[in-house]
Order: C-alpha cells, then structure tokens, then sequence
C-alpha cells in the first residue's frame, strides 16, 4: 500500500494484515498514538467500504490528536473475500464482523503504548455503526463512548408492502438454493455511469464522491460488487438481534447516533425510534444530509464534526 492512496493524509501510518481465528486475513491500518494524543479512535467501515474512502476522516481525527486504528471488513477491501470472484458480498454469519472486530481490538488497538493511559472510542458508519453495536452489545467494557452514524438499522427497500415482499423473496431465495447468488439489482461490474447513480444516494459532494472513483480506477481489487441473498438475509437476521427486548439496555456507555435527514439507504425515522428511552443514546439528526455524512458537503459535515467534537471533549 502506498501512502499516496491516501490523498488527505500528511502522517504515515502502519498497514498489517490480522489473521482471524478461522484464517481469515484481514487488513488493519493504524496511526498510532504519540505523546499529546488525547484518545484513540477505531474506526469501522460501512458495507462494500475501505479504508482509503475515509482517508479525509481519518485526517480530521488525526489533526484533533486522535491515534486512529481502522481496518477492511472481511469480504470488503484488500482482506481475505469468500470467493474467486471478488465482487460478491456475501456473509454466513454476521457474528463474524462483531467477532472480527473484538479480535481486531484486542490484539491491535490494545496494544497501543497508551492504549491502558486515554480512552479508546468505538467510530462507526452505516453497517460499521451496526457492527460497533453488536459489538458494545458482546464485549462491554473496552470503549469509553462511541459515535455511529446512520445505523444500518432498517434498510430503504420501499414502502411497507414493496418492503415486506422484498424480504420475503430474500428469505425465500436463501432457502431453496440462492444465496450465494447476487440478488436483484446488485450489479457486480464497477462503472462510472452506475456511480453517478450512487452518488446521487450517498452524498450532495461529487467533489468528494469522485475520489472513491478515482481509488478504485488506481487500485481495482478494493472494489465489491453488490450483496449476495445470503448477505441480505444473515444482515436481516442481526438487525432483528438489535431491535429484540433488552439488546440496547445491556449498552450503558455514552452513545451518539448521528441520522442523516435526507438519508435514501437506511431509514432514518426506523433508527430515531430505536433509541428512545435510552438516556445514554444521544440522538442528532443532520437535516438535508444524504448517507454517507463524513463526506458529505461542508455544511452537513461541519454539523457532524461540531456534535463529534462536543461528544468527545473536544470544545
């Protein structure tokens, strides 16, 4: 990996890749931390994601005197994908990416100088905002608070009926022999054309937006084509985990969910009633804002930093 890859970054960091306890190799990336670092930061990733999509992020922590450790999903990015054919995004299990990320923690961001001396902060964006739940959920007691934004709590399949088939299609597909089989409308093949589409979904930047092309165009083997039936249902299957009875009480660290307002991927009013009555959950919703706020335009992303430097004890 060259550090040009990373277009905002002015630090060198460190890339390793983790061996998992299954053999899987996932690749970690760390700035560590130096001697005025005031927290560390683990940063985990949305679905079809990596690393260099957050190079701005990762700076701006960076430049807040965060240490930031971060790393490739499994199936996403350089780590270890399930098949030959590399743009299928498909999971057995979601337990894994939770179990992935305690592995991740314990042998990487722990072993940090200062690990034991500043607080350890759990980051997380759209399916990486789900997994750090899962997460606080499996393994209390590591991080001090977390940010997620935009929680990949309920997906935006349509109305309640379009909704309602739509999964019921997914589960049926995994059940009579599809799901390792792309599921409908999941392109595999990367296209400018098709990224233009995306980009209308994800952010109002196409500033910001064109870099993820321009990574991919430069480094082709960190892109994921779409979700596989399997991957949709197994994602269905932990969402129900997160919105069951007591999931949300057994987290009692301080939490902020960021939701974006004009969000067409997750719905947004599905996440702001999940976390009522839960003291410890501060919810902000950044209106306008499309899915992917930390690269958002300046006037939602500005909003975002003011809440994440506010939450950390940063002004």
């Amino acid at each position: 990996m060259l550090w040009k890859d990373f277009p905002a970054l002015d630090r060198q960091g460190q890339i390793k890749y983790l061996t998992m306890r299954d053999g899987t190799n996932l690749r970690t990336a760390c700035w560590p931390s130096e001697d005025d670092s005031r927290g560390i930061i683990v940063l985990v990733n949305g679905h079809r994601e990596y690393m260099e999509k957050y190079s701005e992020f990762i700076s701006d922590f960076l430049k807040r005197d965060f240490a930031v450790y971060t790393l490739d999903n499994r199936g996403q990015g350089l780590s270890d994908r399930m098949f030959p054919d590399r743009s299928k995004s498909h999971a057995e299990i979601f337990d894994d990416f939770s179990d992935d990320l305690n592995e991740f923690i314990s042998k990487i961001v722990m072993a940090d100088p200062r690990a034991k001396d500043i607080p350890v902060f759990l980051v997380g964006h759209s399916m990486g905002g789900h997994l750090c739940l899962r997460y606080l959920h499996d393994y209390p007691g590591v991080i001090k608070k977390a940010v997620i934004m935009v929680p990949m709590i309920e997906f935006n399949l349509g109305n309640s009926v379009i909704s309602a088939v739509t999964k019921f299609i997914i589960r049926l597909a995994c059940k009579i022999g599809f799901s390792t089989s792309f599921a409908f409308g999941q392109a595999a093949a990367f296209s400018k054309d098709r990224n233009l589409i995306r980009q209308k979904l994800l952010t109002h930047d196409k500033a910001r937006y064109d870099l993820e092309v321009e990574i991919i165009e430069a480094n082709p083997a960190l892109y994921v084509g779409g979700a596989t039936f399997g991957w949709l249902n197994k994602a269905m299957e932990s969402t129900q985990k997160i919105r069951s009875p007591d999931f949300l009480d057994k987290i009692s660290l301080p939490v902020l969910i960021t939701l974006a307002g004009s969000d067409q991927v997750v719905i947004t009013t599905a996440s702001a009633e999940l976390f009522i009555g839960h003291d410890n959950f501060n919810v902000i919703t950044i209106e306008g804002s499309r899915h992917e706020i930390y690269r958002e335009k300046d006037k939602y992303r500005d909003q975002l930093w003011q809440e994440i430097d506010f939450f950390l004890g940063i002004k």
